[in-house]
């Protein structure tokens, strides 16, 4: 868990995470799930999904440094994509720089696509901002009632600690 706990504190500035201890307790949620990329026996990096009804929700996925460019990232959503026959909704940071715009094209080049709307990913804790992010989807159709109800579910399923009304 050691190795898990260093690639997420690395991968994800602070106000894009839960605190590692929070984490740990969401991972044991019926629809979350943590899994882990292996090559051979050695974690290569992970990514956290969240299996609902009508979507899947790709909270964090990262790949250890020195293994980025070798396919892994690109191997891990092929079959995510083909273990789930059903659209998948993950966030990703505003294009306003090279490395932002890169992962972006990473998604694109694995089938996601920007959405139009306007998102602020919520809180992960009071002493943290809800921060301006872009949302991508495997479904080019979705049209605005759905993205709602997925905003909605994932407001309420991921981020249901920390939201407050």
């Amino acid at each position: 868990m050691e190795a898990i706990k260093n690639l997420y504190l690395t991968a994800f500035p602070p106000s894009e995470r839960r605190e590692f201890d929070e984490l740990k307790k969401q991972i044991y949620h019926v629809e979350c799930n943590l899994n882990l990329i292996l090559t051979g026996e050695k974690i290569a990096g992970f990514v956290i999904l969240w299996n609902f009804t009508d979507f899947v929700f790709l909270e964090h996925f990262a790949i250890e440094p020195g293994l980025r460019g070798l396919g892994i990232g690109e191997s891990t959503l092929s079959e995510i994509k083909s273990r789930f026959q059903k659209t998948i909704i993950l966030e990703t940071e505003l294009p306003d720089n090279e490395l932002s715009q890169r992962r972006i094209s990473f998604y694109e080049r694995n089938g996601f696509h920007k959405l139009s709307r306007s998102y602020f990913q919520p809180a992960y804790s009071s002493n943290k901002p809800e921060v301006e992010l872009k949302l991508m989807s495997t479904n080019v159709d979705l049209d605005e009632n759905q993205l709602d109800n997925y905003i909605s579910v994932i407001r309420e399923k991921v981020y249901h600690f920390f939201v407050t009304i």
